[in-house]
């Protein structure tokens, strides 16, 4: 690091605060740059070969985990939209004695009309008909 001049503010500041070696691989799949696993060592010129081998596959295996997780993440929402969006559906069905189907339409005409997401509508709906939450179960 103290003969790095690729960043003239980070390298010494590095150095100083005891990293003489840094060995940087990018996290990233097909479509989106998942972010860095950044490697630093106290002794200068600490990464040859092996660790370059070892720390491209550590960061493959990084960036399958954190792609797992947002996967993880977007089911679980979908999941949790799906559900709003079935009880305000339920709802509509029951109020206006209307088929699946047309409740749908029904919360798709709302959402063209104000200008606002299916769910955000539905959100509105389902939390406008629950009773008040009581400290006491």
């Amino acid at each position: 690091m103290d003969r790095e001049d690729r960043w003239p503010t980070f390298a010494p500041r590095a150095t100083q605060l005891g990293s003489h070696a840094m060995l940087a691989f990018r996290l990233y799949t097909t479509e989106d740059n998942l972010g860095a696993l950044n490697l630093h060592s106290s002794t200068a010129h600490a990464f040859g070969d092996t660790s370059i081998g070892i720390g491209t596959t550590v960061a493959t295996h990084a960036a399958i985990a954190v792609i797992a997780a947002q996967r993880e993440e977007q089911f679980r929402a979908a999941l949790a939209s799906r559900d709003l969006l079935g009880q305000a559906k339920g709802m509509l069905m029951e109020r206006f004695s209307v088929d699946a189907e047309r409740a749908f339409a029904l919360l798709r005409k709302l959402s063209q009309d104000r200008n606002e997401p299916v769910f955000g509508i539905a959100r509105k709906l389902v939390e406008a008909e629950r009773p008040a939450q009581s400290d006491h179960p």
